[in-house]
């Protein structure tokens, strides 16, 4: 226990010195708060004294620089005896405990030993807390393929960090993601809160607190809210944030659609969730694990889940999920087999040999208002896609960002 002995009385400062060391701590001792900051970020002390009769500007900027660098360092204050309303009034302005001068080694060895004990509970019930955010985490991110159990290390890997990007599809469960590496840092016990696509940033920020932040869509959000984005990764106190993009950062970067001074701030803190497509054997497990959750007795016969595992999954695990609910409903009997999977998925089981959809048809008419065309376009294009949006600003070779707008614009909500 390193203890930092802030106290203009020589006397007193060797006297608290002595006291310290025969409880087992390291202790070093100075004269003043100017001399004592260097030894803030030197020494790194766990306990603060200072002695009430410094200034009591010194005073308030020395706990302030103490508990800035290291919240839960502890701050003792240093009273003449029998000053009983010094040591109140300390304990009111922030100190958590009180020594008399002259010093007693008794009371020093009493409270450094209550220390002691306190962070040693607090290290414990912290280590239990990531346990089972641990825990938690495998199963609400299942899957055991290569690509995913990347991500998974990235997570905890990242989860320190006061700034991550996370990237990838529609139906990623980015924000799942997102909340584990909230829940994984030091701030997991802390508040979490939401800005979707931007919305609300301000307010949003002043919620998280000391928390967590969790704002998606950066890639879509106008320019001034992009500012204020940039401008809580530089500041030096705040939330965590947990950023997410829908496409390519760099390439939205080149279209324009995200500052690139987000990026290069973010550029060692990314977290990629691959799709669903690319995560092999997962398919089978989670399709597995989603008909346990909706149904106690059903199952896939070999055709249906060789047909769930041949398809690509533009909506991902969210897609996923979906189809398994929807083929147990439809299921006749306890087996699902493959025409009630394809029938699910928009494949007939006569299209069996081919992915080839029929592509819907937009019809125009003299007298059709623009916007209620585009509206129309959009909307079929969005049900072709299956409600992928970056599908749908694929086909009509639009930005992604045009297309949350447009949905937004004419509530097209999929």
């Amino acid at each position: 226990m390193k203890v930092l002995v802030v106290d203009p009385d020589s006397e007193s400062r060797d006297s608290l010195r002595r006291a310290v060391s025969a409880a087992g701590g390291q202790v070093r001792s100075v004269g003043s708060a100017t001399e004592a900051r260097r030894h803030l970020s030197e020494f790194l002390p766990d306990v603060v004294v200072y002695a009430v009769d410094l200034p009591a500007e010194e005073i308030e900027g020395l706990s302030a620089d103490a508990r800035r660098d290291q919240s839960d360092r502890v701050l003792w204050a240093l009273a003449p005896a029998g000053r009983l309303e010094d040591a109140v009034s300390a304990m009111e302005n922030g100190a958590d405990d009180f020594l008399w001068r002259p010093v007693s080694a008794g009371r020093v060895a009493f409270l450094l030993d209550t220390v002691r004990r306190r962070r040693e509970e607090r290290e414990r019930t912290e280590e239990a807390r990531l346990r089972l955010a641990r825990v938690e985490a495998a199963v609400a991110l299942p899957g055991r393929s290569g690509r995913w159990l990347e991500a998974m290390a990235s997570i905890e890997q990242l989860a320190p960090e006061r700034a991550v990007l996370v990237t990838g599809e529609d139906g990623t469960e980015k924000e799942i993601a997102a909340r584990f590496l909230h829940r994984l840092s030091e701030r997991g016990a802390e508040h979490f809160a939401r800005a979707v696509d931007g919305e609300g940033f301000v307010e949003a920020l002043e919620r998280a607190g000391t928390g967590t932040l969790f704002v998606t869509g950066i890639d879509r959000v106008s320019a001034g809210v992009q500012e204020k984005i940039l401008a809580a990764l530089e500041a030096e106190t705040g939330p965590g944030l947990v950023l997410t993009a829908d496409r390519d950062p760099v390439e939205a970067v080149r279209r324009g659609e995200l500052a690139r001074a987000i990026v290069h701030r973010l550029q060692e803190s990314v977290l990629h969730l691959p799709p669903l497509r690319e995560r092999g054997d997962d398919v089978a497990r989670l399709a597995r694990q989603f008909l346990e959750e909706a149904s106690d007795t059903a199952s896939f016969d070999p055709e249906a889940m060789d047909a769930l595992t041949a398809h690509d999954w533009p909506g991902n695990v969210t897609e996923l999920r979906e189809a398994v609910r929807r083929a147990a409903r439809l299921a006749e009997g306890p087996t699902i087999g493959p025409t009630v999977v394809r029938s699910v998925l928009g494949r007939p089981l006569a299209a069996r040999g081919s992915r080839r959809r029929k592509v819907p048809v937009v019809r125009i008419a003299v007298g059709d208002s623009l916007a209620d065309v585009e509206r129309r376009l959009i909307q079929k294009t969005l049900e072709f896609a299956r409600g992928n949006k970056r599908k749908t600003a694929e086909l009509l070779k639009l930005s992604l960002k045009t297309i949350y707008n447009k949905i937004k614009e004419y509530g097209l909500e999929h």
